[in-house]
């Protein structure tokens, strides 16, 4: 078999497996799920998975760090450009719109290497950005950004479905960061 369809058949079982995880991360919690649920979910055999991943949870880190990798670009390409930071708006929707998988990313068993990977993406692209500020270094800047953006989402995703809309969180996260600013150049 050529090489290029046999990296194009594992791309699709790959994709196949994300998609699976994200449709049953939306009725049932992620330690319920089994890998032959997510396999049926696929329609992709048992023996695929494992030439994949040595587990379901392989796969969540995948699908984490694509997630958070997406995530973090849909908020800060704006961080340079804005005089009023990132957008938020683009991000806490994303976020609602997965909410399942941002809920084990966030609340779960997933939450250190959330916080780790969201790091990792942060100070990349913060290292492309002149400081927001003159007073504080800029790594400890891209981690208190990144814990106000975390802490706030987690806050939300605790909360019942709909009591708080991705725009209300998005002005919140807007408005947090922007108050902190401008009391620092007081």
């Amino acid at each position: 078999m050529p090489s290029s369809t046999k990296d194009a058949r594992t791309a699709r079982s790959g994709a196949a497996f994300r998609e699976a995880l994200l449709h049953l991360l939306e009725s049932k919690p992620f330690d319920q799920i089994t890998v032959r649920d997510i396999c049926a979910a696929s329609a992709v055999h048992y023996a695929t998975f494992f030439r994949h991943h040595p587990g379901k949870d392989a796969l969540l880190h995948d699908l984490a760090a694509d997630e958070i990798g997406q995530a973090v670009t849909l908020a800060w390409p704006a961080h340079a450009q804005a005089k009023d930071g990132p957008d938020f708006a683009m991000l806490c929707r994303r976020v609602g719109e997965r909410r399942a998988l941002w809920t084990i990313l966030l609340n779960g068993g997933a939450s250190a290497y959330t916080r780790q990977e969201w790091l990792r993406h942060a100070h990349a692209l913060a290292e492309k950005f002149p400081p927001a500020v003159d007073w504080l270094p800029k790594e400890l800047a891209t981690i208190c950004d990144v814990s106000l953006v975390l802490d706030t989402l987690s806050w939300w995703l605790a909360q019942p479905v709909g009591t708080v809309e991705h725009l209300e969180i998005a002005s919140m996260l807007r408005r947090t960061r922007a108050s902190v600013l401008a009391t620092a150049h007081r």
